[in-house]
């Protein structure tokens, strides 16, 4: 009969030796992986990049957290800002002239504001104002004042528009 112990200890050593070959392999490869990183002729190894990249994260998101806060405190002062803007061109006078009129509504985000109206005239040129809240006035608004504060909600944060 066979000794079967010479032919299981050389399998079993020929296992072991491929094993071993291949944990060492596996160890190379893990070592240049760690190695990889190069920044100006200086080798880097894995964990100083992860622990340079961690800072770098931490610092973005205490910078973002920042400016988020900051916006939203611009944003509510800007509440209070001119924000609606509506401007109506007319003639006054029927004996003829241009549309050198005008009323000009300046509102902020709560409809508070002024509507400034300009009567031009041959002889003389007129200022008024009056004071609008919460999209009201309490004098009586003409019909040109009524349509710039009209024009005003209609077209928040845009360009003015002018109705002529």
């Amino acid at each position: 009969m066979i000794n079967i112990l010479p032919v299981l200890t050389i399998s079993f050593s020929i296992a072991a030796l491929l094993a071993a070959a291949y944990s060492l392999w596996q160890v190379r490869k893990a070592a240049q992986r760690g190695r990889i990183f190069e920044q100006q002729g200086k080798n880097l190894n894995l964990e100083e990049v992860l622990h340079y990249l961690n800072g770098q994260l931490k610092d973005a998101q205490r910078q973002q957290a920042e400016t988020a806060a900051a916006l939203a405190a611009l944003e509510k002062k800007t509440e209070f800002a001119v924000q609606k803007i509506g401007l109506v061109r007319f003639n006054p006078f029927e004996d003829g002239g241009g549309n050198f009129s005008f009323c000009l509504a300046l509102l902020d985000g709560h409809s508070n504001g002024v509507v400034v109206t300009s009567m031009h005239g041959r002889q003389q040129n007129r200022i008024y104002t009056k004071r609008i809240e919460n999209g009201k006035c309490d004098i009586q608004l003409t019909d040109e004042e009524k349509q710039a504060v009209l024009l005003a909600h209609e077209n928040p944060n845009k360009q003015p528009k002018s109705n002529h």
